[in-house]
C-alpha cells in the first residue's frame, strides 16, 4: 500500500488499499490453471483429431477423399489415399 500512495500521493486510501490488493495469490493461481486446463485440452482434441484421422486413412478404400476442417490446435487437411498418380502432371512441367 505504501508504494502506491508514494507513487501517487493524491490518490484516496481506500483506493490505494484496494489496488495494493487487486490481484491475491489465489486469483492469480485461477487464471493459471484455467490457462492450463485450456492448453491441455486443445492438445487432447488434436491428439483425438489425428488418431480419427489416421483410423480413417488405414481403413478408407482406394479414391477416397478426406476433408478435416480446421480444429482447435491445428489446421484444415485434404488427403487422397490411393490416387492414380498416372492422371497427374510430373514436377517441372511434362507429363
Amino acid at each position: 500500500m505504501k508504494l502506491i500512495t508514494v507513487a501517487d500521493p493524491g490518490l484516496p486510501g481506500w483506493l490505494a488499499a484496494a489496488l495494493a490488493h487487486a490481484v491475491s495469490w489465489r486469483s492469480a493461481i485461477f487464471v493459471v490453471a484455467v490457462l492450463v486446463i485450456g492448453s491441455v485440452a486443445r492438445l487432447l482434441a488434436e491428439w483425438q483429431r489425428r488418431k480419427t484421422l489416421v483410423a480413417m486413412i488405414k481403413h478408407a478404400p482406394r479414391g477416397t477423399v478426406i476433408e478435416q476442417e480446421r480444429g482447435r490446435g491445428g489446421p484444415a487437411m485434404r488427403i487422397e489415399i490411393g490416387s492414380d498418380l498416372s492422371n497427374q502432371s510430373t514436377p517441372g512441367g511434362g507429363r
